[in-house]
């Protein structure tokens, strides 16, 4: 299963737009428009202006981050992140999955389909089942739309309904300003003060599921998370430690999802094949 869609991926994956230009599709002025509506008529954002708002976020995280060089590496992760997408529960979402140049290790996920996956965290894996599971997590905070709640409850969005009814002038302002303050609360919350345990408990459950899902060895996600705890209390872990739960509390959720270890494929040769430049890179 999962053989036969990463080989029909393979073959479609030239088609895929690059990171950068996609970003460039996004009007910031009408950003503050999507929210105040969908806020004021009490209503979920359509896809659309979904991913509008995760075009925003995606540029803030790229204007503090540089995306790889080796395209190879970024090509792989397209592939596995689109075999695992393919299994949730939005399908057919325009998925975009981006790998950052730093020895950070960490992965988020922005509205819209945005998933970024850092060099740090790569090099702490040892198997194609491993980086589908934190692909998993990361689609599963999309499709369970957990950034898109935490902007839709924000205070800036009451904010912006009182100032832009002001004056045209500061209704036009407060356009170009709102996408900054719509990237910040999704970069604050990616960066500093994370989602709820409830939230990442949920993305944890549907990425071992996902992986699972699409023929992958789901148990190699708590192989992952062992891999972490060895980095506590280092500067490589310090965002992940402080925007998720500690790796051993996310090991105890996930055990009882494991029923047999060996299910699934680990695929550690073709991870070693395709990732063969990371492990001489220099972060």
């Amino acid at each position: 299963m999962y053989t036969r869609m990463f080989t029909i991926l393979l073959i479609a994956t030239s088609a895929h737009a690059q990171f950068g230009d996609i970003l460039k599709r996004v009007d910031p002025s009408k950003i503050k428009k999507t929210v105040d509506v969908a806020r004021a008529a009490n209503r979920e954002f359509t896809e659309g202006e979904e991913a509008d708002i995760g075009r925003v976020v995606a540029a803030r995280v790229l204007a503090t981050y540089s995306l790889t060089k080796d395209d190879k590496l970024q090509q792989y992760v397209t592939l596995v992140g689109d075999t695992v997408a393919a299994y949730s529960a939005r399908p057919t979402l325009e998925w975009h999955f981006a790998v950052i140049d730093t020895p950070i290790v960490n992965a988020f996920s922005a509205p819209g389909g945005f998933i970024f996956i850092t060099t740090g965290a790569l090099k702490q894996m040892s198997s194609e089942a491993e980086l589908a599971g934190v692909l998993g997590h990361e689609i599963a905070h999309v499709t369970q739309k957990h950034i898109l709640k935490e902007i839709k409850r924000s205070n800036v969005m009451s904010a912006g309904l009182s100032l832009a009814q002001e004056t045209s002038a500061g209704a036009q302002w407060l356009n170009d300003d709102y996408a900054n303050k719509i990237g910040k609360i999704a970069f604050d919350k990616l960066f500093t003060t994370g989602l709820s345990r409830s939230d990442e408990a949920e993305a944890d459950r549907i990425g071992f599921e996902l992986a699972d899902a699409s023929g992958y060895r789901a148990a190699e996600m708590l192989t992952f998370l062992a891999s972490l705890q060895k980095l506590e209390g280092t500067s490589a872990l310090k965002t992940l430690t402080a925007t998720h739960p500690a790796p051993k509390d996310r090991i105890a959720t996930l055990k009882p999802l494991v029923r047999d270890p060996n299910r699934g494929a680990l695929l550690a040769q073709r991870w070693s094949q395709w990732t063969a430049n990371l492990s001489r890179s220099a972060t």
